[in-house]
Parts: structure tokens; sequence; C-alpha cells
């Protein structure tokens, strides 16, 4: 990687549809399908939620991350670079907190941190750590600079056999390492497969992710991408699913390398869950494909799960050995189909293959080579350990910066005049408001000029005690009310019907300010559970 320092986007670039920078790890597509979870067909993608985290991002320990290139977004959540102090780049998938509204979806996330942190696999994206900041969740990975499969794909239009021997060697290996620690990825698919500096294939997004305990049990949850969907998940609760969907998806990216889209192809969703459920699909003719990879690929979308190969029986087709197979993938892939494949002997292609097996984690000689086999195990109490500290609410502050740097403009306000005392009776409240408000804003607009002008001193007119300010604030006047957070660190909530919930961070009881009749407000304090 360079080491020139990352230029920060500023937001018009952040929140461009396409601003044509690397996307890695983003969800690339060649078509609106592809980037499509079943489950997702709200108006606004989750990830829309996801602020634009700020120049320097800090863990709990203190490291600090600078925010560098956005490098693309899924469904759920969007990708900055960050580089650490040492100037080493990683990739950083952002989850907004606005998007974990409920415990649900916070188990989810914290499954799939748990999940990915367990991996330990050449060909499974390196998770490196979880941080939160007020409005994100950080989840820090190796970052593939050479982009994803897909992105390959739109730009080659067709990938040679050759190529796609090795790349499948290497998905194989990671899903068998995988399903050896009992987890099924359940979103495998182009867009997941990333590229690292030396071509090599990193499958990665643990989202959908889930640990089966057992092989005889099943999930019933319909998700996914709905070009790669298993015709059992399709199936819902009547038939559940298993390990045999990667399998599926495995097949439905061969098929989409060789011959330039997935097989149930479609413009409608819809569709494409008739022809997947139908097995509907057919080879383009005039195809160069060899007869044996399209007898793999029939035997892999089979609609019955256990009548698929299994991912050892895969690598045992003739596809694997009838032609030449690389020793390794060049990043001249990334632009054109290279040249030179078809000078391997056959001896030579058999060395490569079994080469790339073993560094994949096949095969007898390859238990080295990566990391725990035991199988995933999911406790409440890991749960609650990977929490990157606390996943609280998103901030109370207002969506965007330039709301919480407003620049107040001056105002003709005269002094007001200390030792006034305030009667709060109905009959003059208002003109005692009035004066109230008259002593906060002179206040507030005498400390900022100070703080402008870089005085040292306060006037001697004014209180000597710190302005309160709101540092934090929501509306949910449409509902609720509206919450705000002071500087002195108390919490208050003003609700519609009129009345004002405090709780000071310095005593035990919360404050209920309520307004009356004949006084005009009513004081109550309430002991705190």
């Amino acid at each position: 990687m360079s080491g020139k320092p990352l230029q920060a986007l500023n937001n018009v670039q952040i929140n461009a549809k396409n601003n044509g920078i690397i996307r890695t790890p983003g969800k690339a597509s060649i078509s609106k399908p592809e980037n499509a979870h079943h489950h997702h067909h709200r108006r606004q993608k989750l990830s829309a939620l996801c602020k634009t985290p700020p120049s320097v991002v800090r863990t709990r320990n203190g490291r600090g991350y600078h925010r560098g290139l956005f490098l693309g977004e899924g469904g759920f959540a969007r990708c900055f670079q960050m580089k650490d102090e040492t100037g080493k780049i990683f990739a950083a998938k952002t989850v907004a907190k606005a998007s974990i509204k409920n415990e649900k979806t916070k188990t989810k996330l914290l499954s799939e941190i748990k999940i990915h942190k367990s991996m330990s696999h050449p060909n499974i994206v390196k998770f490196v750590d979880c941080f939160e900041d007020d409005v994100n969740v950080y989840i820090l990975l190796e970052i593939c600079p050479n982009h994803s499969l897909m992105d390959l794909l739109k730009h080659r239009k067709l990938v040679s056999e050759p190529e796609v021997r090795f790349f499948m060697t290497q998905i194989i290996g990671a899903v068998k390492y995988l399903h050896r620690r009992m987890v099924v990825h359940r979103d495998l698919k182009l867009g997941n497969i990333f590229f690292d500096p030396d071509m090599n294939c990193k499958i990665g997004d643990f989202g959908l992710a889930t640990v089966i305990n057992s092989p005889s049990k099943r999930r019933y949850t319909i998700c996914g991408t709905p070009n790669y969907i298993a015709p059992e998940v399709l199936g819902g609760k009547k038939t559940g699913h298993s390990f045999e969907v990667d399998i599926w998806a495995i097949g439905i990216m061969m098929f989409a390398l060789l011959f330039g889209k997935p097989p149930f192809q479609a413009k409608d969703v819809q569709v494409i869950y008739e022809r997947i459920k139908r097995n509907e699909y057919s080879f383009p003719e005039n195809s160069p494909v060899s007869r044996e990879a399209k007898v793999l690929i029939q035997d892999i979308l089979q609609t019955d799960p256990t009548r698929r190969p299994t991912l050892d029986e895969i690598l045992q087709y003739d596809w694997f050995t009838c032609g030449p197979f690389p020793s390794a993938v060049t990043t001249e892939s990334l632009k054109r189909a290279p040249k030179g494949f078809s000078f391997l002997t056959k001896e030579e292609s058999r060395i490569n293959f079994e080469k790339v097996k073993g560094q994949a984690g096949i095969g007898r000689s390859s238990a080295r080579r990566t990391g725990p086999t035991t199988p995933v195990e999911i406790l409440k109490s890991d749960l609650q350990s990977e929490r990157p500290r606390t996943l609280l609410p998103h901030s109370l502050s207002p969506d965007n910066n330039k709301d919480k740097y407003r620049e107040v403009t001056s105002v003709n306000i005269k002094p007001y005049k200390r030792g006034l005392t305030m009667e709060l009776n109905r009959a003059n409240f208002e003109s005692r408001m009035a004066t109230v408000l008259n002593e906060a804003l002179s206040k507030s607009l005498m400390n900022m000029k100070q703080i402008e002008e870089g005085a040292s001193r306060p006037d001697p007119s004014y209180q000597d005690e710190s302005p309160v300010l709101v540092s934090k604030w929501v509306d949910y006047s449409n509902k609720h009310g509206f919450a705000y957070q002071l500087s002195t660190g108390s919490i208050g909530v003003l609700f519609n019907a009129g009345h004002t919930v405090l709780k000071n961070p310095d005593y035990s009881q919360i404050c209920v300010v309520e307004p009356e009749t004949v006084n005009g407000w009513k004081i109550s304090l309430i002991e705190s559970a």
C-alpha cells in the first residue's frame, strides 16, 4: 500500500451514489437483484442511517484511527478506510446505532462479531477489532485492495476456466473450514468474495452467518441475496435449510463467472424465485465453456439439497484436472484475461492444484495453515463479552455536523440586572419568563464572545458560574416530546403534555416539573430505582 496520507472526502463525495472510488469491501453488483437482500425491501437502506465517522475514531484503549476513503455500502452498513498510527490501512465496516432498534437486531450484530472474530483462515477476511462511538459501531477488518469477484466480472464480462478453478478451490477451502466450525455463511456471492494484495480470495461479510450445532438441525429464516438463494431457503418453515445452501451458492458463483450472469437472473425478484423453485435455467448456446464445467454446475444446482455433492466431492470432479490450473492469479486478471495458462502441462497443473488446495486448508499437509477447527459456540455470555462497550441507542445529537455548529449571530440584548426574583404564578408568568430568557441569552452570547476573543476573565457584571448549554438533543415532539442533555450532565425530557422530567447525575432523585393552574408550576422529587 502507498504511504501517502489518506484524503478524507467531503459530504458530497461521501454521499454520492457512485463516486468512482475503490469499493472494497463494499457491495458491487451486476444487477439490482444481486445487491438486494430478500428481506430488505424497505425504500431506505439501513446503511443510509450510518453517519460519516469523524476524521479520527478512538477505541476504548485510546488507539486512534484516521478515517480515509469511503469504500462502499451494502444493505446494512457502510465501509470506510481506517489508518492506524503506524500507517497501516484497514477496512471499517460501519453500522449505525440507529439501525440497532431492538434486542433481536443487537443480538444479530453481536453474533456476527463473535463468529467473524473466531475465524482464522487464509481465505477469510481477517477480523482485527471492534469498537464504537456515539453513533456507529465499527468492525475493523483487513483491507482487500483489489476489489471483489463481482468487480472483476463487471470489468471482464467473462472469466476463464483456469482462473475460476483457482478461485473455486480457495473458496471451497474457506467454506469447508466454516462448515467444520459448524458455521453456515448464508450470503456467499461474488460481491462478498474479496481479493487481497496477492489476488487470493477472501470470504467476508458474516452478517447473515449462523451456527448450526448439529447436521440434523435446520434454520427457517428466509434470508440471502435473491440470485443466490437456495430453493430450500425459499421453502421457509416448510423445509428449513442447513449447510447445503453454501454449496448451492458456490454453483451459482461458478455459473456467473463462466457465463457472465447468474443462472436465474431476471429483472423481477419474484421471477427469480419462481425460476429457482422450478430449477429453470439453461446454459448459453455457443459458449466455449467445457462440458466438465457444465456437469459440475448441474450436479451442484440440484433442487434437493441431499443430492448435491459435498465440498470434498466437488474437488474430485474432472473439471479441476481437465484443463490448466495456475499456481496463482495476478492483478492482470482485474483488467483482462491472462495469457500463458495454455502452456501449462498436465503435470504442472496437477501440482498447482495440490498446492492451492494445501494453501486453502484442504488435505493432510494443510492443518497448520488454518486456525482452530473446533465448532463455534455462541452463548449469552459470549454475546455480552463481544459488546464493543455498550450498544446504546444512537446519539441524541443533531443529524449532521452543520446543525451542531451553526453560527450564532450577535443580538442587541440589554444585560440582565442581577438580584431580581421571580414569582412562579400564572398571572405574570409570561412577562417573567421573557426576563429569564433575556438573562439566559445574554449570558450565552457574552460567553461565546469571550471564547471567540480569547478572553481570560469573565465580565464581573455576570455570574461567575459556567453557562449551562445543551450538548445533545433529539426532537420527537411529533410523538412524545423533546429530549436533551445539558453540559452539566443532566438529562431532561420536555413532554408534549407540558411537564418536564429531569435527572441530575449527582443526585439519586428524578425531578418532575408539572404545570399547575394556581401556582404556575409544581416540582416533585422521585427516588430513582
